[in-house]
């Protein structure tokens, strides 16, 4: 099953997080968990989906930093999934954890940044609205 997990901080409209839902629905997640936190903030929806999550699973999400704030917080986020034989799909990258092709990617690919500035990432959230709705 493909688990959706949607997150958008809390400066962000609404629509930012039914845009990521509409997308990863789309792109086949039957489940989701969605949640608006602050910069620093805890996120229990992404624990909840965790908790949730089968052998054979995979967690989607639309961009990295969604799921985490550093590399490092995502590579921990790709371990502790893997124990539990769950992948991680971030769309918006090669990254999916369970494929080969993806786990190759992300073992011989340099280390990705996360941040976005808010700018970018408001007209990248807004075109990715555009584009569901169309």
């Amino acid at each position: 099953m493909i688990i959706g997990y949607c997150r958008i901080n809390t400066f962000e409209p609404a629509a930012r997080l039914e845009a990521q839902k509409l997308y990863l629905a789309r792109l086949g997640a039957e489940k989701f968990f969605c949640e608006k936190t602050g910069i620093f903030g805890s996120t229990p929806e992404l624990e909840r989906a965790i908790a949730c999550v089968r052998k054979g699973d995979v967690i989607a999400v639309t961009k990295p930093y969604r799921v985490a704030r550093t590399t490092r917080e995502v590579l921990a986020l790709i371990e502790r999934l893997g124990s539990k034989h769950v992948g991680l799909r971030i769309v918006d990258t090669p990254i999916d954890t369970s494929t080969t092709t993806g786990r190759m990617i992300l073992a011989s690919a340099p280390l990705w940044t996360l941040g976005m500035s808010p700018s970018r990432s408001m007209l990248s959230d807004l075109l990715l609205f555009w584009r569901c709705r169309r």
